[in-house]
């Protein structure tokens, strides 16, 4: 017969133990998912990890795929306290601010960055990249904006989400050598880029201040892309290595 036990504990309430075996439960995956993969997530390694039995796990989640949904949460709630304080404050507020506190994140939390980034790309994780995304594009929108009825406003935001998490993955793997002051600073010029806002100094960004057209720019970054990552150029030979 189930039943459930309701009866404070070392003065802890029955609610309160349970939230913090699910917690452990959480943490514990986010850890395991952050450093071998979501695919290495299994209801026994992970109540192994949070030092809890399989009961507790099915206390809390009906499946595998909850407990996947409930790091994802885990890890959007992470980024979200990490950057919410720096969100732009209106339409053409600068980006630098936001984007350090991203990057600083992905630097700071390996098992952030795998989490959002890579196992979210083609992982495990990977039906949720859409909520990652939606959640991304409202928390860079301005507060007294609405991206949902801005078909613009969210079409760039893609732009910017897309931009954001493909290079700060090739960075975080090491495709990209650069510091990350220079990320910051070229995510920036991207965003700016992107979204056709005046660039830092107050003028026209892109072709206007005598910059590359757009289709020479981006025949210049496929032929660097395929370069960085050690293919050959278009027409080209590779870069041999060493």
């Amino acid at each position: 017969m189930d039943y459930q036990v309701t009866m404070p504990f070392k003065g802890i309430s029955a609610d309160d133990r349970r939230s913090d075996r699910r917690t452990r439960l959480v943490e514990a995956a986010f850890a395991i998912a952050g450093t071998e993969g979501a695919g290495a997530l299994g209801v026994g390694r992970v109540c192994l990890a949070a030092g809890l039995t399989k009961r507790y796990f099915y206390e809390n989640f009906a499946s595998l795929a909850e407990l996947q949904s409930a790091v994802v949460d885990h890890a959007i709630e992470v980024m979200s306290q990490r950057v919410g304080p720096f969100r732009p404050s209106g339409p053409r507020g600068p980006p630098q601010a936001w984007l350090e506190a991203f990057v600083g994140a992905l630097v700071d939390d390996e098992c952030l960055a795998r989490v959002l980034l890579a196992e979210t790309h083609g992982g495990a994780l990977s039906p949720f990249r859409h909520q990652i995304i939606d959640v991304a594009i409202a928390g860079m929108a301005p507060p007294d904006s609405d991206p949902q009825a801005d078909l613009r406003a969210r079409l760039v935001a893609y732009a910017q989400i897309g931009t954001l998490s493909e290079l700060c993955l090739a960075w975080h793997q090491g495709h990209l050598v650069m510091k990350r002051a220079t990320l910051v600073d070229v995510l920036a010029d991207l965003f700016v880029r992107i979204s056709g806002a005046p660039g830092p100094d107050g003028e026209p960004s892109g072709r206007q201040r005598g910059r590359a057209p757009a289709r020479d720019l981006s025949e210049h970054s496929l032929s660097h892309k395929v370069h960085v990552f050690g293919g050959a150029p278009p027409g080209g030979r590779g870069v041999r290595k060493g």
